[in-house]
């Protein structure tokens, strides 16, 4: 599935996540726009998690998206800072990034 973020009608501004009224103009009117390309900026990697003993490591990424917010997604592994992620929705409905083929 992919991945959307919201789109202020009235000055254009990119908000994730879902807001009310936009930050820069006020405007309450929102379109919903593809945001399928990122660049790391930041990663991590979970090693404990309460309640799930021997539990996998999770990889997350501060992904900076190029509409220009940031969103925490998760990585099947860990990617240095400056690759270039595709963003998707995965099925248990978490935001997933893949490198990307292409670049920004």
């Amino acid at each position: 599935m992919a991945f959307v973020i919201q789109q202020c009608v009235g000055c254009g501004q990119a908000s994730f996540p879902p807001r009310y009224c936009c930050p820069r103009c006020g405007e309450a009117q929102w379109q919903e726009v593809s945001a399928q390309l990122g660049r790391v900026a930041q990663a991590t990697v979970v090693r404990a998690r309460v309640g799930m003993a021997g539990a996998e490591h999770l990889h997350l990424a501060s992904v900076e998206l190029r509409e220009g917010p940031v969103v925490i997604a998760q990585t099947a592994g860990p990617l240095p800072p400056g690759t270039v992620v595709e963003l998707a929705i995965d099925d248990h409905r978490r935001i997933v990034a893949h490198p990307a083929c292409r670049d920004l």
